[in-house]
């Protein structure tokens, strides 16, 4: 081998080895680089989509076939069916300054838009890295339009990019708000954010508060969402050890809303408190009688009432057996009706929970029957008026007949001015006569 020979392939492998180790950002910026020399105008560039990344190539697109962006119905995916990338970016620019970020998905459409210059294919992870700059660095939409074409990216990790955006407090709280939401949704394969260092991230972003409420609540929100409930821990320990009443009602909302069985356990435990505010424990009594509310949890509240030490309080626990319904729950509404050692106001308000909840005309007409309080019988006409059945409009008849208290009887006629019965226009004009 000459030395020449050598020489010259040392130089190769030395070039190489220059290229392997290149920085990722060096790469990224070579594409910045011949979008900022491109001639004034829009600029487009293609990439490798990851795998379940589909899409029609102008309209529509979609994220393995549970997400979908843009505008479609059955007609256009019968039309143009969802086909694998690439994907296609369109900058719209002022000038230099991108003013626009469009995504397409699939096949490019064979005539080309005038006036724009074509890049060409780009390698996937340049593609994310420069999306994700423009994120970092342009203000408003395009700025936050910029996230989602990164996360199509094939193979590209993005959970560390969209941390630091996420953290950015110089950034626009949408933009902000949007890497949140999609940290948790980051296909990242290996060198990314991983669940507990994002659960971290996550709860102390949602305990500053010195930041915007609208991004702390994306922070509670996502922790809620970690797969496999990797965030419930971090969101019971705010709870459990926050001053502020506000991110304390946040997080109990948010736990409300899981079904994790750690969740659940918490909210039950945190609802008897002695030291809780108001806020709070109406926000833990709620969550306990909503969606994954089961008969254990209604009996558990139904129990918790006469211990509660507000009225505000003891209303959340009407409210959720109203929403909850059932028999046990409508019976036991009506008993708090009837109790005249309850308050006007929370008696009057179980009467309007207990028909939500299902409880019988026949029931609400002996209540009426049986209070001679005004308020009460106003309270239960007003019910059976939203009732709207038979056996309703009938004691409605009989309240608008016979009721010794004329202002009962009034109502009870303007009630019935609203109903569609055709015997209540006959009954009506017999009352008006007599």
């Amino acid at each position: 081998m000459t030395a020449h020979t050598w020489l010259v392939r040392r130089g190769v492998r030395a070039g190489l080895a220059a290229a392997i180790l290149m920085p990722q950002t060096l790469l990224a910026q070579s594409l910045s680089q011949r979008i900022a020399s491109a001639p004034d105008g829009a600029v487009q560039f293609t990439y490798a989509a990851r795998p379940g990344v589909c899409g029609n190539g102008r309209t529509y697109y979609s994220i393995n076939g549970s997400m979908w962006f843009g505008s479609m119905n059955d007609n256009t995916l019968r039309s143009d069916p969802c086909q694998p990338g690439p994907v296609r970016v369109v900058l719209g620019r002022a000038g230099k300054e991108i003013v626009d970020v469009n995504v397409y998905v699939g096949p490019a459409p064979a005539q080309q838009s005038s006036g724009v210059t074509d890049l060409g294919k780009v390698p996937a992870k340049d593609a994310a890295d420069y999306l994700l700059s423009v994120a970092a660095k342009v203000d408003g939409r395009p700025g936050r339009d910029a996230i989602t074409p990164a996360l199509l990216a094939d193979s590209a990790t993005v959970s560390p990019q969209l941390l630091a955006i996420a953290r950015d407090q110089t950034r626009a709280r949408e933009t902000r708000s949007s890497a949140i939401n999609w940290l948790n949704r980051a296909p990242d394969e290996r060198g990314g954010v991983s669940p507990s260092q994002l659960a971290k991230a996550l709860g102390d972003m949602a305990r500053d508060e010195n930041d915007n409420q609208q991004v702390r609540q994306s922070a509670l929100r996502v922790l809620a969402r970690q797969e496999n409930g990797e965030g419930i821990p971090a969101l019971i320990e705010i709870s459990r050890g926050t001053q502020d009443v506000w991110l304390g009602k946040q997080a109990l909302s948010v736990l409300a809303q899981s079904g994790d069985p750690r969740a659940r356990t918490y909210l039950r435990t945190a609802v008897q408190r002695p030291d809780l505010n108001d806020e709070m424990r109406v926000a833990a009594i709620r969550g306990i009688g909503r969606e994954y509310a089961t008969s254990q949890d209604a009996e558990f509240l139904r129990g918790l009432y006469a211990k509660l030490p507000s009225e505000r309080t003891k209303e959340a626990v009407l409210e959720s057996m109203g929403e909850m319904g059932g028999t046990a729950n409508a019976k036991w509404l009506m008993t708090i009706a009837g109790n005249n050692d309850e308050s006007l106001r929370l008696r009057r308000r179980a009467v309007q929970l207990s028909d939500r909840a299902g409880t019988s005309v026949a029931d609400l007409a002996r209540l009426y029957d049986q209070t001679d309080d005004p308020q009460m019988q106003e309270a239960i006409i007003s019910t059976l008026a939203n009732n709207g059945t038979k056996a309703a409009t009938d004691k409605l008849l009989a309240i608008a007949k016979a009721d010794q208290n004329y202002q009962n009887r009034r109502r009870a006629v303007n009630a019935l001015g609203r109903s569609d019965d055709p015997r209540v226009k006959d009954a009506l004009k017999d009352i008006v006569e007599k």
